[in-house]
Formats: structure tokens, sequence, C-alpha cells
């Protein structure tokens, strides 16, 4: 099921605005729905904005998987940062960046729709396409923040 990024949901009330509902990137962090990564490494890969991720992501992607002693959670978390920055240097702008990423995952683990076998040779090895939003880090801080999802979330 997709992901959806925290939204404060806004209703008319007679001529004022008044918020209903919301539920907060505080709210989706302490609930694991998205992962804040260390500033520190992401400041390390040229990232000026506080990046969240799914936990999606983060568990599929960035947690190592077991099978895979060789990997590190550090090093795969280094992997997507980088290719998110070079690829968003290039970027013209707009809210939207779609990025990719080369993973190792074990060889039993199910595909998903965003993933492509990349080397015929190293059957572990996946091309994963992930998606970046820029948005307001939450509903009491309009700072800007980068949110790295699958294709399919929003």
């Amino acid at each position: 099921m997709p992901t959806k990024i925290p939204r404060a949901w806004v209703f008319y009330m007679s001529k004022e605005f008044q918020i209903i509902s919301s539920y907060t990137t505080k709210q989706a962090v302490e609930d694991g729905v998205l992962v804040p990564v260390d500033s520190k490494i992401s400041e390390e890969a040229g990232i000026v904005y506080p990046v969240l991720m799914t936990g999606t992501v983060w568990n599929r992607y960035i947690r190592k998987p077991d099978g895979m002693e060789h990997q590190d959670l550090d090093g795969r978390l280094w992997d997507l940062l980088f290719m998110f920055a070079v690829q968003a240097r290039k970027s013209k702008g707009g809210a939207l960046l779609f990025f990719k990423v080369l993973f190792q995952l074990p060889v039993d683990m199910s595909w998903l729709d965003n993933e492509k076998r990349e080397l015929q040779s190293e059957p572990e090895t996946r091309l994963v396409t992930l998606k970046a939003v820029v948005s307001a880090h939450d509903i009491d801080n309009p700072a800007p923040a980068i949110f790295i999802m699958l294709p399919e979330d929003d």
C-alpha cells in the first residue's frame, strides 16, 4: 500500500480556515511511517535540507537485509543520498525528482515494480527507482525538507 506523506487537511468553516484533522511529520516519525536521516551523513553528501524517507524505503533498501553480511547500513544510506544529490544537482527545478540507485538484495526477496534487473551476472543487484519531494518539513515548520519514497507514494 502506498505511503502518504503527512499533510494538514484544511476545511472551510464559515469565512475562516480551521484545521479539522492533521497528521504531522512528527507523528509519522513516531509511528515509523517516516524515518529521519542523520543530518551529519546527509550534509556529507552535500544535502542542505533535512531528509526523511518512508519506513518502506528505509526497511527495504537501507537496513541491511539478512544474508548480506558484506553490506552495512551506513554504506547503503550513503549510496542512496549520494545518488540523490548527484541527480538533484542536474535537476532543472520542480518539487518531484526520480532517481536510480543500485542495491543488492537477497536473490529470494520479492520484486517491486520500481526494481529492475541491472546485471544478469549478479542476480542480487537491482536498479531501484525512487522519488524525492521537497515540501514543508511540517505543519508548524515551513522550512524545506526532502522526503524520499517509492514512486507510487505521495
